[in-house]
């Protein structure tokens, strides 16, 4: 009877052991999204104001990690929105996280 309760308790540990795995693999990988949209966020802003594409690329050094960036038309002339969302795989599904910022690009063209 010992030795039952022994192997079950050790089963419930060992899946509770995989599960904060899991969940500290999740953690780490949205802190690295949370800098790498940073970072991104800040080279647009430091950028040519006539950048003004849609674009989208990969992290030397991060793989698996991709970024894209978006514009919309806003209402304001001259103002739009922008998207820049990174991507990864976690557990086979894809996750993202995303940050919106408005710039005031007066030379970009509506589509």
């Amino acid at each position: 009877m010992a030795v039952v309760i022994v192997g079950l308790s050790l089963g419930v540990l060992m899946e509770s052991l995989g599960r904060c795995l899991a969940a500290s693999r999740s953690i780490q990988n949205y802190n690295t999204a949370q800098i790498l949209l940073a970072n991104k966020s800040c080279e647009f802003r430091l950028e040519h104001s006539t950048d003004t594409l849609d674009q989208n690329g990969d992290f030397p050094g991060f793989d698996g990690f991709t970024w894209s960036r978006d514009f919309t038309v806003t209402d304001t002339e001259g103002l739009w929105k922008q998207t820049i969302t990174v991507a990864w795989q976690e557990r086979g599904k894809p996750v993202t996280d995303t940050v919106v910022e408005y710039r005031r690009l007066p030379h970009k063209q509506k589509r």
